[in-house]
């Protein structure tokens, strides 16, 4: 959020509000920064020169100049270079820029939800989750909510980088999200507060012809995923395709991926007509899978993705209790417990 200055102090853009900093190796000595020079360096790297910035935010061009030449000399070091485009950020300034974009969304944020309550007091929840989640038993618990409560929620669907984003940026009071065992977990904000819900094992998808799938049918027996290795591959969402590299990479192989779709009956499609073979959550066949097609489980401990909820800590509205507890009740029927 970069809302105009006003005329009495858009000339100056210094403030009484300083942030005491001590730097490290650097050999920077203790200095105090600003917060809105922050914020001033974002949106130069953002928008690419001082005139833009300066017709977003209300400040004259001179004001954004002495301010960021003010910290350069306190930090004696260059924050900003000309450009055969305009203004850039130096890696200094871009360290500084990172920060500055972090209080901007708080800013925002705060602004959000001011307008938010004010317009439908603490009830208007947004939730965002993926495909597989959507699809499965998310859609039955809001119609309950509805029914039984005044809690409005406006359901939105989402990978779980982009969730994480949108939560980031107050475009989102609530996600639900998945993470992969085979992958490093997602990294949010401190504020926000994850809670797993259960374990949603993952399966091959593969023609029921396949010689695989007829093995399985004899034995009964998690399924090796090396013996798919001479298949082709239909990959997911890009989380749900690093997935299916880490898990190949373990049994021994790299998959040929050919195809990628986030579309679940895409992806069925596509292994039915002999396309490949893919890995889906057991969560999204609930939604139904062909009749000439099987799901087998897969022999790996990492084959599984742990399904999750997350909000900010600080936001302790009884609504979004309400929603996250009314789905993790329903979450047990298709979950496996931790």
């Amino acid at each position: 959020m970069n809302a105009p200055a006003d005329s009495n102090t858009r000339e100056n853009a210094n403030t009484n509000t300083d942030i005491s900093i001590t730097a490290n190796a650097t050999g920077f000595s203790t200095k105090t920064l600003n917060p809105q020079i922050l914020v001033t360096l974002w949106n130069v790297e953002r928008l690419g020169s001082f005139s833009a910035v300066a017709r977003e935010t209300g400040w004259s061009q001179p004001a954004i100049s002495q301010q960021i030449r003010k910290v350069e000399r306190e930090l004696d070091a260059k924050l900003v270079q000309r450009t055969s485009h305009g203004v850039g950020l130096t890696p200094i300034g871009r360290i500084l820029a990172r920060h500055g974009q972090l209080i901007d969304n708080r800013v925002t944020q705060a602004v959000k939800d001011v307008e938010e309550y004010q317009r439908n007091g603490s009830t208007h929840i947004r939730l965002v989750a993926p495909p597989s989640v959507c699809s499965s038993f998310v859609a039955r618990v809001l119609v309950h909510i509805s029914k039984t409560s005044d809690i409005r929620v406006s359901l939105m669907q989402m990978e779980p980088p982009e969730a994480m984003d949108a939560l980031e940026q107050g475009l989102a009071d609530c996600a639900i999200i998945f993470q992969y065992n085979s992958l490093p977990a997602l990294v949010g904000p401190d504020d926000l507060e994850v809670s797993p819900f259960g374990i949603d094992p993952l399966m091959l998808l593969i023609s029921a012809n396949n010689t695989i799938a007829r093995q399985y049918e004899s034995s009964h027996l998690p399924v090796q995923l090396v013996s798919a290795r001479g298949e082709q591959w239909i990959a997911g969402c890009e989380t749900c395709r690093a997935n299916l590299v880490s898990l190949a990479r373990t049994a021994g192989f790299t998959p040929e991926i050919t195809h990628s779709t986030d579309d679940y009956w895409a992806t069925q499609n596509l292994v039915e007509v002999g396309m490949g073979v893919s890995i889906v959550s057991r969560l999204a066949t609930t939604a139904g899978t062909q009749p000439d097609l099987a799901a087998l489980p897969i022999a790996d401990d990492n084959a599984f993705r742990t399904v999750c909820f997350v909000t900010r800590k600080a936001d302790d509205r009884p609504a979004v209790a309400r929603v996250k507890d009314e789905i993790e009740k329903a979450s047990h029927q298709y979950l496996e417990s931790i």
